[in-house]
């Protein structure tokens, strides 16, 4: 239960007025249908891989437009903590803070400060609207940053300075993040590659290969065959959930960003597997 609510509550940030009980239905109708025709008419596997893809869109999906959006949110919040650190500098209020800081093009905080500043005007505590603000994001950096703010206030420990102090260590960390993704984009590159291009294409030709050889001596119906072609296609399901697992852990630091990479990542591998395959056996057909 506690995972179906998080799931609506990703959905209802990233996606606003969608539906997260009709977007499930759907998913679950497309794989039904890739199951029923996909899987009989053409391959149980392609189409079991395509009755995932389509679950793992109606999860993967909100969860990557919440994790752009809290990103977004990331980036401009030091900024939007400068700006409220001057205007409070200057001698204005907080709530003067927030419409000054509401007003500049932050991208979606924008959005999330002018509700704050709504909640503050309907009588609700400064305190009240950041921790609420924070909640709705679940972004840990935010969470932080917003409890030390808080923190400040409440003891008047200076909150221009705790403010601007927020705002240096979000840009470090986040030059860090970025650092992170630049260095590590070469080892990812090269996983996708090797377990979802070359590997797949190179298993698509000898299953081509061998396909058409046992043709040619009437023995393509052979159940040793028919093992040895499941097998490749296990092995390459396998390579392509471990390459994304990897992709997630290296990239993201977080294997359940993994979701984010797997449906696109199984599709391609086995895309390739099967297109290599049809293709040599045409090939060496002729």
């Amino acid at each position: 239960m506690e995972l179906y609510n998080s799931y609506v509550r990703s959905v209802k940030f990233a996606l606003g007025d969608v539906e997260p009980d009709y977007l499930l239905l759907g998913a679950l109708f497309a794989s039904s249908l890739a199951l029923t025709y996909i899987g009989v008419f053409v391959d149980m596997i392609f189409g079991g891989l395509i009755a995932v893809f389509c679950l793992d869109l109606a999860v993967g999906y909100p969860l990557y437009k919440r994790s752009k959006r809290i990103a977004q949110m990331e980036r401009a919040l030091p900024d939007v903590m400068t700006s409220m650190a001057a205007t409070l500098q200057a001698g204005g209020t907080i709530e003067s803070s927030l419409k000054d800081a509401s007003r500049g093009r932050y991208g979606p905080i924008s959005e999330e400060l002018r509700r704050m500043l709504r909640e503050v005007k309907r009588g609700k505590t400064f305190e009240a609207a950041f921790s609420d603000f924070a909640r709705r994001t679940e972004s840990v950096n935010i969470q932080r940053s917003v409890d030390v703010i808080i923190s400040a206030k409440r003891t008047g420990g200076g909150l221009v300075q705790a403010l601007r102090s927020i705002a240096d260590d979000l840009k470090n960390n986040q030059r860090l993040i970025e650092e992170r993704k630049s260095i590590t984009l070469l080892q990812i590159i090269f996983i996708i590659v090797a377990a979802d291009i070359i590997g797949p294409a190179i298993l698509g030709l000898v299953s081509g290969i061998t396909v058409f050889l046992a043709s040619i001596g009437g023995n393509e119906s052979n159940p040793v065959l028919g093992t040895v072609v499941f097998y490749l296609k296990g092995y390459i399901v396998v390579s392509a959930i471990f390459s994304a697992l990897a992709a997630a852990v290296i990239r993201e630091g977080d294997v359940t960003k993994s979701v984010l990479y797997l449906p696109i990542l199984l599709t391609l591998a086995y895309t390739i597997y099967v297109g290599v395959g049809i293709v040599a056996k045409m090939w060496f057909g002729f």
